[in-house]
């Protein structure tokens, strides 16, 4: 410390002398000695001495640098860093202005700063020392260590934020809990009623555990659902979604090109073996393969189905095409095959012809099955074959196909930094309670890092399907065991796979190369997706998080029962799941081109509010989901941010990624339907939603059919209560183009499965990725823009509205659906296109509309109706103004007694829907049940697909 100009003059005055008229040579020499002096008690330790000197010592020459770096080491023992600090910096300032730089005080700066914890910067301040003295090797050490204490410190620094985020969410979570249950019980205080339900029921959310799919309880859920009324309506809602789904699951089948020419060459070697053989299928609904059994030559073909609606499907099928083949060769059982038995023969249908009962008159030859699914058991297969060999099968009986062979490879399937931002906090809600359909084509090319294999692909189970079956031909001793019995592993060994990569496993994908026969297989899947032979979806089993070096030896278990195939890593399928992220929400967060877009127009709409002088802005966001749009506004300049997000688990994880992003304090997440939020008090004295309107409304609310998640009501709703009256709105505006489509089947094997299509309808729009499967579909015109949505015109907009479209086709062709997409813009500059012939992000397919079959012809014009009710859009031929039975193709739209199923099913949706909603209680029963039985579909007799649909369904 130097003495200010004041505070010398004062001394002088008071001693009766000017410092300047003092001999030099003395101030020199008290200067030394007192030097001399503050060196001799910091060798000795008694450093407040030593600064006593020191200071005396500054006060004769304030200009010497090395005074201040003595004092400054002096000040460090004495446990005062922050003095230290400044005569360090101090001395290198004076070392600068008389042109001799001083490595020793960047050395006590470091020092110093190392003890303020500031190691950053001591590190710099070392660094800047070693360029002077490059050879210093006690500069070298200190500026490796400081680096080394660096990275510790902020590894802990980061450990210390993130547990207090994380303890912030935790609050955060049960703040909003407590806000929830005083809203609901302010609305029945209202009412003057009281609720019929317990709060613990209110606040349950089911639980599943993965570990209870290694569990062998067989005849248990048969027994639960026998004994609970509630658990067999839910079972047989199950299954009849099952059956609904099942015809149009086999209409694709006929796509499977490569896997019908393995299928149809095994038919021809094995009859050819065995000419005018008796040859049972356990076929699907498209009935393609007794079609090709009877064309290679079988005397007798018999044909078993796993649903009425199939054996129907395939009634059709064989009514259509018996002038191309002797059609009294096939029979098509309605009966499934547990119900089938030989004429004759001792069984439970005792001699047959009982209701109920399917009987044929001779044992078969030749078995062919498709019963394979993306689970490869899932369908009941294993069951079936035994039921099959120890009934209706001679010995020596040849299996198409004859051998599965279950290949997979370890992946990484995680969300990491997105636009910038942490959220892997969404990677625990990616599972499934069996295995999930993927398309592994279409997930490993997200372009990212983390959605990658692995490893390289190995055999996890080979599955010799002619060898069951010869067993039990042969042992007429073996009983059937059906599903009652206790499923015992089968097969269960441990498979070592080496790591390709460094990285973090969470599943294993799986998929199936069929073994035929004769040299001739096909996989469903391939890395190269030319050599694919099957448009079947592959499986993917979810394993908690498990990091991984590169070339590291991972011991997987894989077993596998009559029913299921599954993958255990020991200690990393523990974890308990309580909310599932349906898989369409992570296509859309790996969608870079929506993201960049949204935050090109959300920095555009903040910086154009600034630029009109706007100094505090508030952002709405509605739909947030996991907050990613939030916190671009945030990062973009938006003052505060509220995000409003219905669903409560997306509520719950949407927060967690902006709290532990550092947004706690400019985001605020509410678990509301933004079309009931207010600015006011409400009646019961509830505070307002929000303190007041916001000044930008982000939102991205869209499905395929853009409008069907209610985005025109969120947009009124908020533009009457919520928003300022010159708030931007992102986005802006859309357009919505439509063309007539030819997507169907239509010969496949020279055999016609024209009347096959109307199992595709279903009453709304579907999605679908048209251009991954531009060979599928013809359009025949060109687009017409049918809709336009200016979102700042919402009163127009919530007005239901319909064009009259005529389209000029420039083809002949069948039309059987409306394709139709949207163009989004963001602002004036920013759009993002769904069209199927640009480049577009996942996050959204096409919409596709079914309609009843009309014939085009080229140059002529089909006149159409385009309609919108707020809530979906949809398409009809103007029927006034053509002649619908001259243009009919003679395929009816549906069929009649699946139609019937259909609105009985939907009937029982609602009521479904309707409980769950207004009791917690009934909730609570019906997602108990559905987590059971997507836990062990088999248990139950439901199929694994539809089982795993309803438990994901009710825990999302």
């Amino acid at each position: 410390t130097v003495v200010s100009k004041e505070t010398q003059e004062a001394i002088e005055r008071s001693a009766g002398l000017r410092i300047d008229d003092v001999d030099p040579e003395l101030v020199k020499f008290v200067v030394d000695q007192a030097r001399k002096a503050g060196n001799d008690h910091f060798k000795k330790k008694e450093y407040k001495r030593a600064v006593e000197m020191y200071c005396q010592a500054v006060a004769g020459a304030p200009n010497d640098f090395t005074l201040f770096g003595n004092r400054s080491a002096a000040y460090l023992a004495l446990g005062r860093p922050s003095d230290a600090v400044l005569d360090a910096s101090k001395s290198i300032v004076l070392s600068k202005d008389q042109g001799r730089p001083w490595a020793k005080g960047y050395y006590r700066l470091g020092c110093a700063l190392e003890a303020l914890e500031r190691y950053g910067q001591a590190a710099e301040a070392y660094k800047e020392g070693l360029a002077l003295e490059p050879e210093n090797g006690r500069l070298k050490a200190k500026y490796e260590d400081s680096l080394v204490m660096q990275a510790g410190a902020k590894v802990e620094r980061l450990r210390e934020e993130g547990t207090a985020r994380r303890d912030l969410v935790l609050k955060l979570r049960e703040a909003r809990r407590k806000e929830v249950h005083v809203q609901m019980m302010n609305q029945y205080k209202q009412a003057m009623q009281s609720p019929d339900f317990d709060m613990e029921d209110y606040d349950w959310r089911p639980t599943f555990f993965p570990r209870a799919r290694f569990r062998a309880s067989g005849k248990a859920g048969k027994r639960i659902a026998e004994s609970k009324p509630y658990v067999k309506a839910v079972v047989n809602y199950c299954k009849a979604l099952s059956e609904l789904e099942a015809p149009r699951r086999d209409l694709r089948s006929l796509s499977y090109s490569k896997m019908l020419d393995c299928y149809e060459e095994a038919i021809k070697s094995a009859l050819g073996e065995q000419p005018n053989a008796h040859v049972l299928i356990l076929g699907s609904g498209s009935g393609i393969l007794p079609l090709l059994a009877a064309k290679a030559g079988a005397g007798r073909v018999t044909c078993v189905f796993q649903s009425k609606s199939l054996y129907r499907m395939a009634c059709l099928a064989l009514e259509e095409n018996k002038d191309s083949l002797d059609a009294t060769k096939i029979r098509l059982l309605e009966n499934p095959i547990e119900s089938c038995f030989v004429e004759g023969e001792e069984g439970e249908c005792g001699e047959g012809g009982e209701a109920g009962i399917s009987t044929i008159e001779e044992r078969a030859d030749i078995l062919i099955t498709e019963w394979m699914d993306h689970t490869v058991l899932g369908m009941n297969l294993l069951p079936s074959l035994e039921i099959a060999s120890s009934r209706l099968l001679k010995q020596g009986v040849r299996v198409v196909p004859q051998r599965i062979h279950v290949k997979a490879a370890l992946l990484e399937l995680r969300i990491s930094e997105i636009s910038g931002f942490n959220l892997t906090y969404l990677n625990s809600y990616r599972w499934h309670p069996v295995h999930e359909k993927m398309d592994l084509h279409r997930e490993l090319n997200q372009g990212t890092e983390t959605h990658r294999r692995l490893s390289d692909t190995f055999v996890a189970a080979e599955i010799d399907l002619q060898a069951r079956c010869d067993a039990f031909v042969s042992d007429t001793t073996k009983k059937e065991q059906g599903t009652d019995d206790v499923p015992e592993w089968e097969h269960e060994g441990v498979v070592r796979v080496e790591t390709t990569s460094e990285g973090t496993i969470n599943a294993v994908g799986f998929w199936m190369d069929i073994e035929f026969g004769n040299n001739k297989h096909v996989s469903t899947w391939e890395e190269d997706v030319s050599q694919s032979g099957s448009s079947m979806d592959q499986a993917v089993h979810y394993f908690d998080e498990y990091p991984v070096k590169q070339k590291q030896g991972v011991e997987l278990t894989v077993l596998y029962n009559k029913f299921q195939v599954l993958f255990d890593l020991e200690g990393y399928q523990n974890k308990p799941r309580h909310a599932c992220i349906p898989s369409w929400h992570y296509d859309m967060l790996l969608d870079s081109q929506r993201n960049d877009t949204y935050e090109r127009a959300i920095k555009n709409a903040i910086e154009s509010k600034r630029a009109f002088g706007e100094t505090d802005i508030l952002a709405l966001d509605v739909g947030a989901g996991s907050g990613l749009l939030s916190m671009l506004a945030a990062r973009a300049g938006a003052d505060k941010v509220v995000s409003v997000e219905m669903s409560q688990h997306m509520c719950d994880v949407g927060e967690e990624c902006v709290v532990m992003n550092g947004f706690a304090s400019k985001i605020l997440f509410l678990n509301r339907d933004a079309r009931r939020m207010d600015v006011l008090r409400k009646p019961d004295g509830t505070p307002p939603d929000m303190e007041r309107k916001a000044d930008l409304l982000i939102y991205e609310v869209f499905d395929s059919g853009l409008i069907g998640e209610g985005a025109l009501h969120l947009v009124a709703s908020a533009r009457q209560k919520l928003l300022q009256p010159n708030a931007v709105l992102i986005p802006s505006s859309a357009r919505v183009f439509c063309v007539p489509i030819c997507i169907r089947k239509d010969r496949v094997k020279n055999f016609d499965f024209r009347h096959l299509n109307r199992y595709s309808w279903r009453p709304d729009y579907v999605g679908v990725e048209l251009e991954s499967c531009l060979e599928a579909w013809t359009a025949l015109s060109k687009p017409v823009e049918v809709f336009s949505f200016d979102f700042y015109e919402s009163e127009k907009n919530m007005m239901p509205a319909f064009k009259e479209i005529e389209f000029e086709l420039e083809d002949d062709g069948i039309i059987n659906a409306f394709a139709f997409w949207f163009d989004l813009q963001l602002d004036e500059e920013n759009v993002l296109s769904t069209s199927p012939y640009g480049d577009k992000g996942k996050t959204w397919q096409q919409a596709v509309q079914h309609i009843e079959e009309v014939r085009a012809s080229k140059g002529s014009t089909l006149p159409v109706i385009a309609k919108h009710d707020t809530y979906g859009i949809t398409f009809e031929i103007d029927d006034s103004k053509v002649d619908r039975g001259e243009l009919s193709s003679g395929v009816p739209l549906w069929d009649p007694a699946w139609k019937v199923s259909y609105d009985n099913v939907k009937q029982w949706n609602a009521e479904i829907a309707s409980a769950c909603a207004q009791n917690p209680t009934e909730y609570r029963k019906i997602a108990d049940v559905a987590v059971q039985i997507g836990t062990r579909p088999s248990d139950f007799g439901v199929p694994t697909e539809e089982a795993a649909k309803f438990c994901t369904k009710m825990m999302s």
